[in-house]
């Protein structure tokens, strides 16, 4: 269903886990090729305090692909005026690179930035395990 690691970079083996747990509870067509998981604490949009949104996006070839993830994201609001959510973190496993609004981009392969990534994904198991977030959906792209 979901394949564990990405042209090399392994997923925490954790992460797949509750990833495909969490893939196995929705029904997806099998023309489906791409695919956005959305995690949300309905109540930051509110109050701006909590877990941020985070998105994952998963693509396959076809049907009996095993899904791959191309990329993690969470998003914030930049400042306090901020109308709008904007990308606090971007992970692209497809094309190995990071990017970090303040920080800019930086090679998914390097140690330090590896590092962060895999600190990002911990954090976000917890927040599920803990349930931690409200709303949790699945969007067919196409």
């Amino acid at each position: 269903m979901l394949a564990s690691d990405y042209d090399g970079l392994e997923l925490p083996q954790s992460l797949f886990a509750l990833l495909v747990d969490i893939l196995s509870r929705y029904e997806i067509p099998d023309e489906t090729r791409r695919v956005t998981l959305n995690c949300r604490d309905t109540t930051f949009y509110r109050t701006r305090k909590g877990l941020h949104p985070v998105e994952f996006q998963f693509k396959r070839d076809n049907e009996n692909a095993p899904w791959q993830l191309v990329l993690s994201a969470s998003f914030s609001y930049r400042n306090e005026s901020d109308k709008s959510l904007d990308v606090e973190f971007y992970f692209h496993l497809a094309n190995r690179w990071c990017y970090q609004p303040d920080a800019g981009a930086a090679d998914l392969n390097h140690p330090t930035v590896l590092d962060l990534f895999f600190t990002w994904c911990a954090a976000f198991e917890r927040n599920v395990h803990q349930q931690a977030f409200d709303d949790i959906q699945l969007t067919l792209l196409r």
